[in-house]
């Protein structure tokens, strides 16, 4: 004779597909930081490679320990971060809006707290940056590798050289 048996529990309703396609494309961040609203915003294309040239350092340390061997820790990227906080303020005024006297003014928790968001909305671009250069290196080992030994050596300087005509 048959048992009936019970029907599965529902599971929960998963978030719809592309729920969060706003955030990826618009990551702004508004907050409240020591009484005071701001938006935390992306560099758009042109803002991120005006800044780039400013940028570059920071980039550069970030690449260097991206180099090392898979995702750093936080504590290694915060490291590097307080190694160029004068560009940091400079950087973080610019997303946020706010003057750099403000940021140099807040206390250390509101400051950290400012830092975390600014790295979440923008931190992206800099990982990508250190990774495009990372792929670039490989894509460029992987070339001479696969290109191997020519069948003909280079000419010497010296063979090339025109000779006076013999007499």
């Amino acid at each position: 004779m048959g048992r009936r048996v019970k029907a599965p529990a529902k599971p929960a309703p998963a978030a719809k597909a592309g729920a969060d396609d706003l955030q990826v494309l618009h990551p702004n961040r508004s907050l409240e930081i020591e009484g005071k609203q701001i938006t935390v915003r992306e560099y758009g294309f042109v803002e991120g490679m005006g800044l780039r040239p400013v940028m570059q350092p920071l980039i550069d340390d970030l690449y260097t320990i991206t180099k090392a061997g898979g995702v750093p820790e936080i504590e290694v990227v915060l490291g590097v971060l307080g190694k160029h906080q004068d560009l940091l303020v400079h950087l973080m005024s610019v997303a946020a809006d706010v003057d750099e006297s403000w940021i140099r003014s807040l206390p250390y928790r509101p400051g950290k707290h400012l830092l975390y968001v600014w790295w979440a909305v923008n931190g992206p671009f800099f990982v990508g940056e250190a990774t495009d250069r990372l792929l670039q290196e490989r894509y460029v080992a992987q070339v001479k590798a696969l290109a191997g030994r020519t069948s003909t050596p280079a000419s010497s300087p010296a063979d090339m050289e025109p000779q006076p005509p013999s007499a």
